[in-house]
């Protein structure tokens, strides 16, 4: 039944509404400074480098001359229709890849970034993709992150709770109520940079945003204990609704 439900989802609100409109969804928010922001998110992308969930390709036209070879996968059919036309019409090579975050058809240690935006709120396993970022980068490479996370206000956190079930339907499996920087520093990725901010113009259960820049450790070891002793975990509130995970 689940299944059923699913392709019903994917070939009616997935086709149509999510991935028809989605650029047309996030206009405003663009328009108003995310684009901005993306920018800034994807400045000191360099070598070779993969974007995971690149969605319809919004960031395509932030990614800066530093960028040696740029590889997009995006794992929706509905968004890779969307994305291969703008692949067409980009200015500089870019390979199209058809493959979700959880398991990448790329060798270990074969990037020197990884970027992605406003993905750890959708795949249904975060920590099980951290660990393939950290696989695929090479050490010392740098993992380049935008994402809408768990509000520090605890009355909108709690908006956040009530909300996320109708959201999970609106947003394709979204989960605006994720602790996503508590999943992050507790991964063995190094939290180098971190600026938390507002998603300009966004509505205000899904506002509550962070850019930064994560590394993956020379020397190979286990960075999770490090970087919770690094970055306080009391910035990003935990909860305790089952949809946040």
């Amino acid at each position: 039944m689940a299944n059923l439900l699913k392709k019903a989802y994917n070939a009616t609100w997935g086709k149509y509404v999510f991935a028809g409109m989605y650029d047309r969804f996030l206009a405003k928010v663009e328009k108003y400074g995310l684009s901005e922001k993306r920018a800034e998110m994807l400045r000191p992308a360099y070598g070779r480098t993969v974007e995971l969930g690149t969605g319809t390709g919004l960031n395509l036209p932030h990614y800066p001359d530093a960028i040696t070879e740029l590889i997009l996968t995006e794992p929706y059919p509905h968004m890779v229709v969307k994305l291969e036309e703008k692949v067409r019409d980009h200015p500089k090579p870019v390979q199209l890849t058809v493959a979700g975050a959880e398991k990448l058809p790329f060798p270990d240690a074969s990037f020197d970034t990884v970027a992605a935006a406003m993905i750890l709120c959708t795949v249904p396993d975060p920590d099980v993709v951290l660990r393939e970022i950290e696989r695929v980068l090479k050490p010392g490479g740098q993992y380049l992150f935008l994402e809408h996370v768990r509000n520090n206000d605890p009355r909108v956190a709690r908006k956040q709770d009530i909300i996320q079930k109708g959201w999970y339907w609106f947003g394709n499996e979204c989960h605006c109520n994720r602790p996503t920087l508590q999943t992050l520093r507790a991964s063995s990725l190094e939290i180098a940079d971190l600026q938390e901010t507002k998603m300009p113009g966004a509505w205000e259960f899904i506002e509550a945003m962070a850019i930064g820049r994560a590394v993956r450790p020379k020397n190979g070891a286990s960075a999770g204990t490090a970087a919770l002793q690094k970055v306080p975990a009391s910035t990003d509130a935990g909860c305790d609704d089952p949809n946040c995970q």
